[in-house]
């Protein structure tokens, strides 16, 4: 029952924050001990099971509807324990991260604990319907903190975001009915026994909804159009959330999913799976390169990044394949870590805008040293966990794909010229404006939030095995049971 317990606690947390709404101080407290809780769960199944996540006692399953064998389902495995844990982590994060919301506080936490039964439900799903559920889920919450939160667009952001992932939804509930419908079943770990069971022509059709609905979600480009409004206009805590769970919905789809149960299906559209990634890639640091929104430069690197996981799953060997999964850990670990960061500077300055920041480095020693951290992630700088997974990525991308693999290196350069260029004018050289002498530095509950990542890219930087040894079974079952290497 500990899955079920880890899932599902957030949602008596929203019930608990809206019935104690009216006292400010109580509802923070409240949340805060509400979203420890998870955390420290997934902690103990780590700990417990993390060279055993097959265990029975992670594994529950109920049947809902007999005839067509839709059940709820759940467990762990290694392909999505560590986005299951940095869900948990991310919800903690972004509680303390919210510490200066005043409007409607208690229904702003609850929302935030109902998108996180859906992301740790969507990480932990063995059914076809139930993932599509829990992936439902983490829709309406962030639709709205984004709507009634985020900046003076955030309106159109909004709607944008939900028309797109509506669609790419619907998409793949078409393609998950025809699959479970053929198959006799919805249960993954069934459809995983008998993959590529339907005809080749069968898993192509729909192998194509299934891919377009997910690649909406990561987002890929050209699919990705509603990324940067919605990220620009976000409120920070959003954000972590945001950049560092949402888009793994749709990796982990293509991973746990796509792959695994229509591996004939989706045999043909993998040279183009890699095309995306390093498309992803190239145009994710290029576009940065010329943004002026310090934010908005953090939401195109992370669409960059967000390419290696493509290329490393397309790539359908061990060692990309290990390089994608670890890759959606990393990515998020970064990319909450520089919203944050982006979110605390344009705090003590009034201003996102590359052009009037400059020399903060004196006045916010802290914050300057993280920025420049997350920066060196996002590079793959050696000794961060970036690095291991896009190294990873890149070295199975080149053996499936030698050109891809090389242009994906390629993007790494590019990714490291523009974060260079932000560091130098953000908080490099002399104080852009006089008002700067007076910024202080940030303080000791956005440290609490920024610390925690910093120091988990730094510990899987140095150990990967850390998470490596937890997701290569799961991984290695894969590739054996489609034919991979």
């Amino acid at each position: 029952m500990i899955t079920t317990a880890t899932i599902f606690i957030p949602l008596l947390g929203a019930i608990l924050v809206l019935l104690l709404r009216g006292d400010e101080r109580l509802v923070r407290y409240a949340a805060l001990g509400v979203a420890a809780v998870p955390l420290l769960l997934a902690l103990y199944i780590y700990l417990a099971f993390g060279d055993n996540l097959d265990a029975p006692a992670l594994s529950q399953e109920l049947v809902w509807i007999e005839s067509l064998n839709i059940g709820y389902r759940v467990g762990l495995d290694g392909i999505g324990f560590g986005m299951f844990f940095l869900s948990a982590l991310l919800a903690l994060i972004a509680v303390v991260a919210s510490w200066d919301i005043r409007e409607n506080l208690g229904f702003y936490f609850a929302l935030l604990f109902l998108a996180e039964v859906g992301m740790l439900g969507v990480f932990a799903s063995r059914d076809l319907v139930l993932f599509y559920v829990f992936f439902e889920i983490t829709l309406i919450p962030m639709y709205l903190m984004v709507g009634m939160w985020g900046d003076e667009n955030r309106r159109a952001a909004a709607i944008k975001f939900f028309i797109y992932t509506f669609l790419g939804s619907t998409a793949m509930l078409a393609g998950f009915l025809a699959l479970g419908v053929l198959s006799g079943t919805f249960s993954i770990p069934e459809l995983g026994e008998e993959a590529g069971g339907l005809s080749r022509a069968a898993q192509i059709a729909i192998a194509v909804p299934v891919l377009f609905g997910l690649l909406i979600k990561v987002p890929a480009v050209p699919l990705h159009g509603w990324l940067l409004d919605v990220y620009v206009s976000s409120p920070i805590s959003t954000n972590v959330v945001l950049s560092g769970v949402l888009p793994k919905l749709g990796t982990f789809g293509i991973l746990k999913i796509a792959i695994p149960l229509l591996p004939e299906g989706v045999e043909p559209f993998l040279p183009y799976l890699a095309v995306l990634g390093v498309v992803n890639v190239i145009y994710g640091a290029f576009v940065a390169f010329l943004q002026p929104d310090l934010k908005a430069l953090v939401a195109y690197s992370s669409i960059g990044t967000l390419g290696f996981i493509l290329l490393g799953a397309a790539s359908v060997n061990a060692v990309g394949y290990n390089g994608a999964v670890f890759q959606q850990v990393a990515h998020g670990l970064y990319s909450a870590l520089l919203f944050l960061l982006v979110g605390i500077i344009a705090a003590r300055t009034g201003t996102r805008r590359i052009s009037e920041l400059g020399g903060l480095a004196a006045r916010m020693p802290w914050a300057g040293g993280l920025l420049a951290l997350g920066a060196l992630a996002a590079m793959g700088l050696p000794g961060l966990a970036v690095f291991v997974s896009e190294f990873m990525s890149i070295m199975g991308g080149y053996t499936a794909y030698p050109v891809q693999g090389v242009l994906a290196a390629l993007g790494i350069i590019l990714s490291a010229m523009y974060m260079l260029y932000m560091l130098a004018r953000v908080i490099f050289g002399p104080l852009r404006e006089p008002a700067y002498e007076r910024v202080g530095d940030a303080g000791a509950v956005e440290m609490a939030a920024v610390v925690p990542l910093a120091a988990l890219l730094l510990v899987l930087g140095f150990f990967p095995a850390l998470l490596i040894s937890v997701q290569r079974p799961a991984v290695e079952a894969v590739l054996a049971a489609i034919g991979g290497s």
